[in-house]
């Protein structure tokens, strides 16, 4: 067999460029330890509900770059490239720009620079992007706040997005107890802190809107006596006076101010072969509410209402824990919880006299709520794996009366040698009886290259729209199936 070719896209040319720069500046002597690999996925879904239509066409170039430039020094870079084939041209001048007609955009997952045993051996600082997922749960995490949620593809769900950060970490070379045989019943102490100097919103998917914008899925999420009020009028006016209305969602973001940074610390240790982490985190929820609702009448019979978004000051306690059991093969257990706590959620509603209401009301009392996952994994045998976790409170739900109660259960399947893989990962609404189908069927034919046929499936495919259920309503998001190719470089 020929050797292979080694790969020399361009996009690792112009991802390597500010490593290598960096290198300049190290001593002659300090040749530079450059490591590299990424991925080519091509990526073509389809919506299954009511009609065949395509979701998306992308196909996305990835690189992830690191350099250790000394012992005490590291760049670490995580780009991809994203070609979308969605062209946009409004008008025939744009028929003439590459980037209406073939659109793209840049992602990056990491960029920054390590330093290591800053004048303490275990000390050490990264500056940059970076993603720092905290406790020990499959996903689903509630006491790791510091980067947005990606929920903008549901089948890479547990994604989060970069942020700009500052993190400190201490890793003494410390343990407790212990004589002759036996292991210290402490060690691993590490801790982190976390600086973030401006907040950033999770990525939603484009079905969230609905909420706002949509009569019927609205209606079904007025929690408040003078939401229902308002939803209440504005049926009575469409049906007896014909009038017509239309929300426009607006987001406000927290000021980038020093008193809006963000701010994390987690202390974690293994302790009796239980790994352990206690953690603080000082910020904003990334997931958006209504704060306002304004009705400009000026129109009249149409009113347009402008829905101002905005995202709760939180104070959240987390703690995790994970272990495996050695006499049951090493089947694992998780767990973590955590306690957010916040201020008076007021809502403003001004309407004018046309409709008639003009008040403010507290939709959530100031106080906590505990967002919580029990999970466990297993591998019975070499050609199963077996995954369940319980949660207490979805990654949207907000304050203790919006909680619900989820099961999340599958398993993969391993068949011919770890080259066929049969994958399945369901979502299980215990209160209102709704669910999401996750199936794949995953094909390795050659080293490096791998095909998946898969689909995304809501319950509503199966029993219909309904707004009263999570995961029947249309502001989840319609059922689709996939075909990926992806090359490992």
């Amino acid at each position: 067999m020929p050797p292979r070719p080694s790969p020399r896209p361009a996009l690792l040319v112009l991802l390597a460029l500010p490593l290598l720069a960096a290198s300049v500046a190290a001593p002659a002597r300090a040749e530079p330890d450059l490591r590299w690999r990424g991925y080519l996925l091509g990526d073509i879904r389809f919506y299954t509900d009511d009609e065949l239509t395509y979701e998306r066409v992308e196909t996305t170039a990835n690189a992830h770059l690191s350099a250790r430039l000394d012992s005490h020094v590291s760049a670490t870079a995580d780009l991809s490239v994203v070609f979308t084939e969605a062209p946009t041209p409004s008008s025939f001048a744009d028929l003439g720009l590459r980037s209406e007609l073939d659109p793209w955009r840049v992602e990056s997952d990491a960029l920054y620079v390590d330093f290591y045993d800053l004048g303490v051996d275990g000390l050490d600082l990264r500056v940059g992007r970076q993603q720092l997922i905290w406790g020990s749960a499959d996903r689903f995490h509630p006491v790791s706040n510091l980067n947005p949620l990606d929920l903008e593809d549901p089948t890479r769900f547990g994604r989060v997005i970069a942020n700009e950060m500052v993190t400190l970490a201490l890793r003494p070379d410390w343990e407790a107890g212990g004589d002759g045989d036996d292991g210290p019943w402490l060690d691993e102490v590490a801790l982190q802190i976390v600086f973030v100097p401006f907040f950033k919103p999770a990525r939603l998917p484009r079905s969230a809107e609905l909420a706002f914008v949509d009569e019927d899925v609205f209606a079904e999420r007025a929690n408040t006596p003078l939401t229902h009020d308002l939803v209440a009028k504005q049926e009575v006016l469409e049906r007896d006076s014909g009038w017509t209305f239309t929300n426009i969602p607006r987001v406000v973001l927290p000021e980038r101010t020093p008193a809006n940074s963000m701010f994390g610390a987690r202390l974690s240790g293994r302790l009796l072969d239980v790994d352990m982490g206690i953690s603080y985190f000082r910020g904003f929820d990334d997931i958006p509410r209504a704060e306002k609702i304004v009705a400009d009448t000026s129109g009249i019979p149409h009113v347009d209402t402008d829905v101002v978004l905005s995202y709760p000051r939180v104070q959240v306690l987390g703690f995790d824990a994970a272990t495996s059991l050695g006499f049951l093969d090493g089947m694992g257990l998780w767990t973590e919880i955590g306690v957010t706590f916040h201020d008076d959620l007021r809502r403003v509603i001004s309407t004018g006299p046309a409709i008639g209401i003009d008040a403010v009301e507290t939709e959530d009392g100031a106080g906590a709520f505990v967002k919580a996952v029990v999970g466990a994994d297993y591998t019975p045998v070499e050609w199963l794996y077996l995954n369940v976790q319980y949660l207490h409170g979805f990654v949207d739900e907000f304050s203790a009366d919006d909680l619900g109660n989820y099961i999340v259960a599958g398993g993969d399947f391993k068949l011919a040698h770890d080259s066929v893989l049969i994958r399945f990962f369901n979502i299980f609404d215990l209160d209102d009886g709704s669910y999401v189908l996750f199936p794949q069927l995953v094909v390795k034919p050659w080293v490096g290259g791998e095909l998946a046929l898969g689909g995304f499936i809501y319950s509503s495919s199966f029993t219909g729209y309904d707004e009263t259920r999570k995961f029947d309503s249309r502001a989840a998001g319609q059922s689709s199936v996939f075909l990926q190719a992806r090359a490992n470089l």
